[in-house]
């Protein structure tokens, strides 16, 4: 999770490292001061510029998609912001001068002696005298400032860049000569700039009539979407919150998002606790049938861990109304319940399941069986082809996520490196491989070295024996969702419950990524290394989060890790 850091000065400052496609509007780090040294206050503030910062990476976002972030009347009211701001210090100060250029100078008789004086211009007649000179690095620095302040990104089209320029070209020559006027002891001269009005990209005070919560989600799916584009996982996120709120809306009705207090959000926790976690004829009812039809007939309720993750549901549309001007709080973190339903989640979870890996003994038992060994094993229901074979053991070689590998193109496997080439995976390293598919974060897209065993076994032959434009497992298809390894997933569950009678605490799936992480520890491959292949981020100093990974480092580190052959020989 990430912390204020602290400086050599002692102030705390935000920092975070800006991805590659928005450094040339955010530059490579996106840094901003918090004002204090004290560790509880910068945290108290984190928070509030963490969000001003999500808004600037947004922007940045939307503008490499070829939005357009600042208007001409944006531009205006960003330069007459800097204006007040320098017109404010400058006759607090008095210092009119320093905005007013040296012009003809002559000497004035006094006996034997003579006074020298310096006429003072303005910039802008200064520049109709001598048009060669040069402001622009210094109006250059105002903008950038100007920029910082609100936020915006440094606009990556040239054209905007140079009228934003100009603008800011006017209204230093506005102040210049404001600042003459001052100086000849003129106070009553107004500048001619805009009233302070927020910009386009700013939060608009809000309507009279509040929003109602399903008004104030569409709100919070439209900027989710913003900040982290149309993929696959935003809209499956979107879809369970969506229904989250339908459901919140069934129980007390369609309310005004500002009308949500501390004890509905109460009662609302203790109406989820009696949702009914599975029956017969409960599709399609409402949340209060529901819990009539669990109350009557005895069915088992939902888990802590359900409630908790609707709990959080709502808490993330409640908080964007905080950030909006909608609500003064968010009353699920006020209340504290959402605190309380994480910690009873928690226990509930301890108590279901204790590993979240597999043992080496479960190992053996899912690597010995009928998919990996001699004995012609057909699949009962589903038939996934060589996805069967493939899929546990990527998972198990290389900790990536079920998706990441089901949707695998056959040009994803590569090799790269200097000198000896490197087999590899590739991660949709670029955005522009996405094509239908997608990862869980930005950084999740890496280049994972295949493990010898891998290449042993056969796994890049299988490939190149595949149709160069086709898909690594092409009976995989896509379900409604958009996710390849959906269906392979639930067959695999099954397989490893009914088939080989394993009842194991990890998930059948993710329990490979667990496994990984707790295999490459054990043998002492460096957490960096191990973090870089499974596109996890770096929990250590913010050095780590500078540079890349290379390839060939990762290779080295990876055939250090276990083969099957010698897990199964020693479980």
């Amino acid at each position: 999770m990430a912390q204020p850091f602290r400086s050599k000065t002692g102030i705390y400052q935000l920092r975070r490292k800006v991805p590659a496609e928005l450094r040339q509007a955010l530059g490579y780090e996106y840094k901003r001061s918090l004002g204090t040294r004290d560790p509880a206050e910068a945290k108290a503030r984190f928070a509030e510029e963490w969000a001003r910062s999500e808004a600037a990476f947004a922007l940045a976002r939307a503008q490499a998609r070829g939005a357009d972030v600042l208007t001409e009347r944006d531009m205006q009211q960003l330069a007459a912001r800097w204006f007040r701001s320098e017109l404010k210090q400058l006759e607090a100060t008095g210092d009119f001068a320093s905005w007013l250029a040296e012009g003809t100078a002559w000497t004035v008789e006094q006996g034997s002696n003579g006074q020298e004086h310096v006429e003072l211009t303005t910039l802008r007649q200064a520049l109709d005298e001598d048009p060669e000179w040069d402001l622009s690095g210094k109006i250059r620095e105002s903008v950038k400032r100007a920029l910082a302040a609100g936020g915006i990104p440094v606009p990556t089209d040239r054209a905007k860049a140079s009228r934003l320029e100009a603008v800011f070209k006017e209204h230093w020559l506005k102040l210049s000569d404001l600042a003459q006027e001052r100086h000849s002891g003129n106070w009553t001269a107004q500048p001619t700039v805009l009233e302070d009005e927020p910009l386009s990209v700013e939060t608009k005070a809000p309507s009279s009539r509040p929003p109602k919560l399903l008004e104030l989600f569409e709100s919070y799916a439209a900027e989710k979407v913003l900040n982290d584009g149309d993929t696959r996982a935003v809209r499956k996120t979107i879809g369970a919150y969506r229904a989250t709120v339908e459901q919140f809306n069934g129980l007390f009705g369609e309310v005004a998002a500002r009308e949500i207090g501390r004890d509905m959000v109460r009662d609302y926790r203790s109406a989820l606790s009696q949702l009914p976690a599975s029956g017969d004829g409960i599709r399609g009812l409402s949340a209060k049938q529901l819990i009539a039809k669990a109350e009557s007939e005895g069915l088992p309720r939902v888990s802590p861990q359900t409630v908790r993750n609707k709990l959080r549901a709502l808490s993330a549309v409640l908080s964007h109304g905080v950030r909006m001007g909608h609500l003064s709080e968010n009353p699920v973190t006020a209340s504290g319940i959402a605190k309380a339903a994480a910690k009873a989640a928690g226990k509930g979870a301890a108590a279901k399941r204790k590993r979240k890996d597999y043992s080496k003994k479960e190992l053996k038992l899912i690597f010995s069986s009928p998919i990996f060994s001699d004995r012609g094993w057909s699949p009962p229901r589903a038939d996934f082809g060589k996805a069967w074979f493939w899929m546990p053991l990527l998972m198990y070689y290389t900790g990536a996520r079920r998706e990441e590998l089901a949707q695998l193109a056959v040009r994803d496997v590569k090799t790269g490196g200097e000198g000896e080439l490197i087999p590899y995976l590739s991660i949709l390293e670029a955005a522009d491989e996405d094509e239908g598919r997608g990862v869980k974060t930005e950084g999740s897209r890496r280049q994972i070295p295949l493990h010898p065993d891998l290449i042993e076994r056969g796994f890049t032959l299988y490939v190149a024996s595949l149709p160069a434009e086709g898909q690594v497992f092409p009976m995989l298809k896509p379900n409604p969702a958009g996710f390849f390894g959906a269906n392979f997933g639930k067959r695999w569950a099954s397989y490893l419950r009914d088939e080989i009678k394993l009842h194991s605490s990890a998930s059948p799936s993710h329990g490979f990524r667990h496994t990984f992480k707790t295999l490459c520890r054990e043998v002492g491959i460096p957490e960096d290394v191990h973090d870089a292949i499974t596109g996890h981020a770096g929990s250590g100093a913010v050095a780590r989060d500078y540079g890349s990974m290379p390839l060939r480092r990762m290779a080295e580190e990876i055939r250090r890790y276990p083969s099957i052959a010698s897990v199964i020989a020693e479980a």
